[in-house]
């Protein structure tokens, strides 16, 4: 069997195939039990949890598992064919946001029609919906299951199982400035934007509760973490890592903050990154124009690292990554 596991951090440890899948899990063991026929998809958020998905589906068919990197080709999957079930992990480097970058996925796709064993592949969310929007994927599968959100439970249920120690769950202060959040707002018609004082009613909520002794501060900071990593384990684990010291409060869980509007090339280039979760710098210059300036800057903002050659998406600025893309309406 091969079973790479390089990569972004397999945030899903300790959490099985059936709660991630949630309503999706009855398709999906039936697919995997041959009661189903035909190749299957499992679609998640980076992070989310595919892997543990795919393993799921590793054990069960006793398959062949095959992790594609960026710039992977089908060869490796090619060779696998015929020699019973396969699990292909990472199938969003299959393609390239270019003229001529569809061969690779329309080979793999070609050939898939035509295998008779149970093929189990793996899917990031934003490549799935881009090319079931300019390729039509989604019907190329029998089955296709989605990664789901946890639950505010399940999310505690892992932090606190994760770590030998815990800080201590402190109430929010009513004096802090927590109750008060700002909001860029453009401006004219130049695309100009200013920061705007919000109030954070849900703030001002959960601090009269707490003073009032109505929540236990534990229960509300873990119900912030669920919110903001929008209940997404590796994510939620990532932006955990984040809290130094002694003390915890609901106010200190937050994702990054990007206090700018992006520009066309740096919301195409995050786009990009968000949808492969790793990619080589070389492929992002052939599509996005200076691409090391572009870079740098979405580097500074906390949302991408870049090391080797090799650019990958921070897991815990994945909130912000993808509320910043979508925003410039990038699919």
């Amino acid at each position: 069997m091969e079973h790479d596991t390089s990569g972004p951090t397999r945030g899903a440890v300790g959490v099985d195939a059936a709660t991630l899948l949630d309503d999706d899990h009855e398709a999906f063991a039936a697919a995997v039990s041959g009661e189903a026929s035909g190749p299957v998809a499992v679609v998640g958020d980076p992070f989310a949890g595919r892997e543990t998905v795919l393993d799921r589906a590793e054990r069960a068919l006793d398959a062949t598992r095959i992790t594609l990197a960026p710039g992977d080709g089908v060869d490796r999957i090619r060779e696998a064919f015929g020699d019973g079930p396969v699990v292909v992990e990472g199938c969003q480097h299959l393609y390239e946001r270019r003229v001529g970058g569809f061969a690779a996925l329309s080979t793999f796709l070609d050939e898939l029609a035509s295998v008779d064993a149970t093929v189990v592949t793996g899917w990031n969310r934003y490549a799935w919906a881009y090319l079931t929007a300019v390729r039509g994927l989604d019907r190329e599968f029998a089955v296709t299951v989605e990664i789901r959100p946890l639950p505010v439970d399940r999310i505690a249920e892992l932090v606190l199982g994760r770590y030998d120690e815990m800080p201590e769950f402190v109430v929010e202060d009513p004096n802090d400035d927590g109750f008060v959040g700002t909001s860029r707002r453009e401006i004219g018609w130049r695309g100009w934007s200013v920061s705007v004082p919000v109030p954070r009613l849900n703030v001002l909520s959960t601090k009269e509760r707490l003073s009032g002794g109505d929540l236990d501060p534990r229960d509300v900071t873990f119900g912030r973490l669920a919110a903001v990593s929008d209940g997404n384990v590796g994510v939620a684990t990532a932006l955990w890592e984040t809290q130094q010291g002694t003390e915890v409060r609901p106010s200190d869980v937050a994702v990054p903050a990007l206090d700018r509007t992006l520009d066309r090339e740096e919301a195409f280039c995050l786009r990009l990154v968000l949808s492969k979760e790793r990619i080589t710098r070389t492929r992002l210059s052939r599509v996005v124009d200076g691409i090391d300036r572009v870079l740098g800057r979405l580097a500074r903002a906390g949302l991408v690292s870049v090391e080797d050659g090799t650019v990958e998406l921070v897991p815990a600025a994945l909130p912000t990554a993808a509320d910043a893309s979508e925003r410039s309406r990038v699919l």
